[in-house]
């Protein structure tokens, strides 16, 4: 397979691999994320050793939502795909990302991993996605937001790895 940052040719701070599994096809969508304001307590508060106040832990994919995302969004900016509720996976966040995949990561930049297997699904016309907490609803606050470059679908033959890295930038 090639790397990824060859097959992306492009600068992003999110991004989906989808890889079809009957084809071996590797297809990776670029996007672009942004930390709202909950998000940015969700940081501050962690790098204090406090416990957060949201528990940011699961991806949700949306059928539409803002363009642009801003940082004021919310749960209800989006139109969820029914089903699509994902837990980040085990280990995550992390800084580094152990993950040869994400070509975005480095010594100052947190990185999410969320993980779908070909059982997950289908997903159809995903145009954005955001983390937010286990079980959201209506209001619930969110970490970030995502606008992806194209709408993707994953079907039954294809797995989808998504990653969304948070550089600290010091400001």
């Amino acid at each position: 397979m090639k790397r990824l940052k060859e097959l992306l040719n492009v600068e992003c701070d999110a991004f989906v691999v989808l890889t079809n599994h009957e084809t071996g096809e590797v297809k990776v969508i670029p996007g672009h994320n942004l930390v709202t304001n909950t998000g940015d307590q969700w940081y501050a508060e962690s790098a204090c050793g406090q416990v957060p106040t949201n528990d940011f832990d699961s991806l949700y994919l949306a059928t539409a939502g803002p363009d642009p995302v801003i940082k004021t969004n919310d749960y209800d900016d989006f139109t969820l795909h029914a089903g699509s509720e994902k837990a980040v996976a085990a280990g995550y966040p992390q800084c580094p990302d152990a993950d040869g995949d994400n070509t975005g990561d480095g010594v100052d930049i947190v990185s999410w991993k969320f993980e779908y297997t070909v059982a997950d699904g289908p997903f159809v016309a995903i145009t954005h996605s955001f983390i937010s907490i286990a079980g959201a609803g209506a209001g619930a606050a969110i970490l970030n937001g995502y606008k992806w470059a194209a709408a993707w679908d994953k079907d039954a033959a294809t797995s989808a790895k998504i990653f969304a890295n948070h550089e600290m930038l010091g400001s």
